[in-house]
């Protein structure tokens, strides 16, 4: 019935998405490898599942399908889970861990039986390393062998209402790896699985939300930087007289904002990750449900003590560029209206500049005009001359200069007008 109703296109994914990673049930002893790499910048997606694929066809077994995001395969010797997450490939290697009563539950680990040369050709780069040893245990908990981890720095709790105790140092051993005992009182093969996926999530997701540590270190030296020269350069704004003088302060405040921009857009991202990464370690380890054994911190007060601190850093560097970056833009618009103000007051003397030279221009012009007036109407009466003088004026009883004397406002009126007209019309 319900394939004959619309369907959402993205149904399907959703709904297994609460499955995509279950918990693998775990029968005890069992040795665990982890390793977790990031992928480098431009790298393929699918570049892990070809790895993968390669391993699979050596031992004969069903390679993963192109693209998969998660993947378990029993290779004999050993057995592998494959997940694929946002910015790491996560490698999990199972094998039969040792008895209860051998020395070191660390003697035998599930990567040892991983090819070497496989393993050098993972692609990304390793982060995360973590042994985790699972082992029987016929007490309430049994303090790990002195050689397992450094006892000024041990941590360790009972965890599921005390069906099982680990232990850790969260240090990196001989090989490298960090290592995690759990010691199993009776805990069925779901619960040993949920617990050792839990313990892995909380390693990987606790040098993940670390990742941006460094950046956010290497981001206080350039903010100091960046304070200084963006507290100097404002301080220098009240002095600030001449145009010329606050468009290169102007010009140095506005690099500066982009340069803690650029800052910004850097980080921002590696430290929203790093937040979001430190939540899930949080709730990774609520999961656990601890009790306190005597004498020793619990895991989650043994990274608190360290990581609660750098997630502080983080955040704090995070909100100081934040902060930096809008004083610095204020700085930017306060002194943009400042030149704004000093161009007005620039440009109001420039067009009164010209409003005096148009004055006079105009001045001048109707001086010319009248001059010119003049001129054209003396050579229009010296012409008039000409024509009238030879005329019998005397048999009419007037004087030819009369005539001509008549004759000069009429011509200058005339001439004028003329003039006055032409200098109208191409306004018009």
């Amino acid at each position: 019935m319900i394939a004959s109703l619309p369907l959402h296109p993205d149904r399907d994914l959703l709904a297994g998405e609460l499955h995509a990673r279950p918990p693998l049930p775990l029968a005890t002893p069992v040795a665990i490898s982890r390793l977790a790499n990031v992928g480098e910048a431009g790298a393929e997606r699918g570049a892990a599942v070809a790895h993968l694929a390669v391993l699979c066809r050596r031992y004969g077994v069903t390679p993963p399908a192109p693209g998969a995001d998660f993947w378990l395969g029993d290779f004999g010797r050993f057995s592998l889970r494959y997940e694929r997450h946002t910015e790491f490939d996560g490698w999990t290697f199972f094998r039969p861990g040792p008895d209860a009563a051998a020395p070191d539950p660390f003697d035998e680990t599930a990567i040892e039986a991983v090819p070497t040369d496989w393993l050098a050709g993972l692609p990304g780069k390793m982060l995360v390393a973590s042994h985790i040893a699972i082992v029987r245990s016929a007490g309430e908990e049994e303090p790990p062998s002195p050689g397992c981890f450094v006892p000024d720095h041990l941590a360790g709790a009972r965890l599921s209402a005390g069906a099982a105790t680990c232990w850790s140092d969260f240090r990196l051993g001989p090989d490298g790896f960090t290592r995690l005992l759990l010691q199993d009182h009776g805990m069925p093969p779901s619960l040993a699985g949920r617990l050792a996926q839990a313990l892995w999530e909380v390693e990987t997701y606790r040098m993940l939300a670390l990742l941006a540590l460094p950046a956010a270190r290497a981001a206080a030296a350039a903010r100091g930087r960046a304070a200084e020269r963006g507290a100097a350069r404002a301080g220098r704004l009240p002095g600030l007289k001449e145009l010329e003088e606050e468009r290169q302060a102007l010009e140095e405040l506005t690099d500066l904002a982009t340069s803690i921009e650029q800052q910004a857009a850097t980080t921002a991202d590696r430290f929203s990750a790093s937040r979001a990464y430190h939540v899930l370690v949080g709730r990774r380890l609520q999961s656990l449900r601890e009790q306190r054994l005597p004498g020793l911190p619990t895991l989650t007060e043994y990274l608190e003590r360290r990581l609660d601190p750098a997630m502080s850093t983080v955040d704090a560097a995070r909100s100081r560029i934040a902060t930096l970056s809008t004083r610095c833009a204020r700085a930017v618009e306060l002194l943009r209206a400042r030149v704004a103000v000093a161009q007005e007051a620039q440009n109001e003397k420039l067009l009164a500049v010209m409003a005096d030279t148009g004055r006079a221009q105009l001045r001048l012009q109707e001086t010319v005009e009248g001059l010119s007036v003049a001129a054209i109407s003396y050579y229009v009466l010296s012409l008039a001359a000409y024509a009238l003088k030879p005329l019998p004026w005397g048999r009419l009883g007037v004087a030819g200069e009369v005539v001509l004397a008549a004759l000069v406002p009429a011509v200058a009126a005339l001439v004028w007008i003329r003039m006055r007209r032409r200098r109208i019309r191409p306004m018009l």
